[in-house]
């Protein structure tokens, strides 16, 4: 009688250990660090557009209204890139890593909300760009789907173990995509080679 006591007693220890196993599990997140950032291509781009402008005012007050019109043409390009990349991209990139802090928080819908406005604003640069802009707003769309698809599935999951499972996987992908956002900001000048958006300009 005494064994089958001491059995049943290990039996409901052993299942409070997993119980509580479970619940101290931590969900995982990925929260970006500051320092990683920065804007430094959005002053280049000013910069740009201010040497650009005085060059042309220099061209035509010298009487070579060719080449200052040929300056005043690498200044608009140059607010072409500013306004339909550089601008947009920066806020993609905000809009990414505010949303992987509200998962932090387990705020999964406003995460989701984010992500949801990021993605609209990608397609807007993919549809105002060339080619070599849109493959590469493309792919930032498809890893953006996939980690709305995950979160979905993190808010939906069963048990406590299964969420924190998933969590790690959304944290991996918040990760990847928030650094592969930061370095298109910062490498416009890579991802713009030979690009334009010209049509963009005209669609307006």
């Amino acid at each position: 009688m005494k064994i089958k006591i001491s059995l049943a007693m290990v039996l409901v220890i052993s299942a409070l250990l997993t119980s509580c196993q479970e619940d101290s599990a931590e969900r995982s997140s990925w929260v970006p660090a500051i320092e990683q950032t920065g804007f430094e291509y959005l002053n280049e781009s000013a910069a740009r557009i201010e040497a650009a402008l005085l060059d042309s005012r220099e061209k035509l007050l010298a009487g070579d209204q060719e080449k200052s019109l040929a300056s005043l043409a690498d200044a608009e390009n140059t607010v072409q890139v500013l306004r339909y990349y550089d601008v947009p991209m920066t806020e993609v990139r905000q809009l990414i890593y505010d949303a992987s802090r509200l998962h932090a928080l387990q705020r999964s819908q406003d995460a989701l909300e984010h992500l949801n406005r990021a993605a609209e604003i990608l397609l807007k640069i993919e549809q105002q760009g060339s080619p070599p802009v849109q493959k590469s707003m493309q792919e930032l769309r498809s890893m953006a789907s996939e980690l709305q698809m995950l979160l979905e599935e993190e808010r939906r999951a069963p048990t406590s173990e299964s969420q924190v499972n998933v969590s790690r996987k959304v944290a991996a992908n918040f990760s990847e995509l928030g650094h592969k956002v930061n370095l298109l900001a910062l490498k416009s000048d890579l991802v713009l080679s030979g690009a334009d958006f010209s049509h963009g300009m005209k669609a307006e």
